[in-house]
């Protein structure tokens, strides 16, 4: 097939450099356009990143010799899709502009908690797709936007849905200890005075994280009912956390199931998860979604030593909290399925479904 021409929008960011990285040398997918804000325009790629480079591996030397546009000047119509680390803030107004042309597919909260918008994990909700005619008719569009969920729900959600299909799940509490590339750029650079205190430190709260948490884990584990959304309506408690950790988020979950199950069963239906995303053999998603560990694992420091996108889970055993109750404890890349490459395995799975 003939390659998608992409406008990344944010792309100076941590999470915009991120979606670089996915989509430079991607089988279906090319870079048509770079876009940031007004103070990077016409700047190169190089330059407009220069004073905080976040890049995990450089792009190709084409692809930081792109000049850098202005959202203002770029024309959707001239591309196929367009991939948007945005702030939130500003996210609300562009990305419903580029949705009035084209797909748009989010790291951004602006549009999570729409009625008619899916929060996407293709190994995880799929069916939820359904919802774009929806949102075409309601707003008018002839695009869509798309975004994907938290970087701190993707690891819980992922762990959840073999349990929910098996048991169900009645109770959650969930306490993440997130790592410092997750706040963006005061997160990230050097003389960040946020990154300075939490230097050899935890920081005990993250605004609005928490309730990110319980709104989007019942989102995305709903159920598609004559065309609407149904929330899974599980009882979370989330307690977010900051850490000195540079990448990759840890979490320590506690749960009660439905229906009883050995830890043996648990581990295998947790080893054992194949979705859509597997049968279909997309270029971006592991071939196996989660493993489970033994002894002192999962850390983050050693998620890199695992194939790219999955979600590591160890610590698994049971607990006396709740009947049915189970513990584990899961480590997720927070810069690779919890933003770039989580945005570009949604864009594979839409293309596949002719959705895009």
């Amino acid at each position: 097939m003939s390659k998608k021409r992409a406008v990344i929008i944010g792309a100076t960011g941590a999470a915009g450099q991120n979606i670089v990285e996915f989509t430079a040398k991607h089988p279906w997918f090319e870079i048509g356009c770079l876009s940031a804000s007004e103070r990077s325009h016409m700047k190169t790629y190089r330059e407009a990143t220069q004073a905080a480079p976040f890049f995990r591996s450089m792009p190709p030397e084409e692809v930081m010799k792109m000049k850098v546009v202005g959202a203002d000047h770029v024309d959707p119509r001239d591309y196929d899709v367009a991939f948007s680390a945005l702030p939130s803030e500003v996210a609300k107004v562009q990305e419903a502009k580029f949705a009035e042309h084209i797909p748009v597919i989010s790291t951004a909260s602006a549009y999570r908690y729409e009625p008619d918008t899916p929060v996407l994990l293709p190994d995880v909700n799929p069916s939820h797709t359904a919802m774009i005619p929806l949102q075409r008719e309601k707003r008018g569009w002839n695009g869509y936007v798309i975004p994907g969920p938290n970087c701190t729900t993707v690891g819980l959600v992922t762990t959840l849905k073999p349990l929910m299909d098996a048991y169900g799940v009645n109770i959650l509490s969930m306490v993440s200890m997130q790592s410092l590339s997750g706040a963006g750029e005061k997160g990230l650079r050097a003389d960040s005075e946020y990154r300075l205190n939490a230097v050899k430190n935890v920081i005990p709260l993250i605004e609005g994280e928490e309730g990110k948490v319980v709104k989007e884990t019942n989102k995305i584990l709903g159920s598609m009912v004559n065309g609407k959304l149904i929330d899974a309506e599980i009882n979370v408690h989330a307690t977010c956390t900051r850490v000195d950790v540079e990448i990759g988020h840890t979490e320590a979950v506690h749960l009660g199931l439905k229906e009883q199950a050995s830890i043996d069963d648990v581990r295998d239906k947790l080893n054992g998860y194949k979705s859509e995303a597997q049968e279909l053999e997309l270029p971006s998603a592991a071939e196996q979604p989660i493993i489970v560990l033994e002894d002192d694992m999962p850390q983050p420091k050693r998620h890199g030593e695992y194939p790219q996108m999955v979600t590591l889970v160890g610590r698994l055993r049971g607990n006396k909290l709740w009947e049915n109750g189970v513990s584990y404890v899961l480590t997720s890349d927070n810069l690779e399925k919890g933003a770039g490459g989580g945005a570009v395995l949604s864009a594979e799975y839409l293309l596949v479904k002719g959705l895009l």
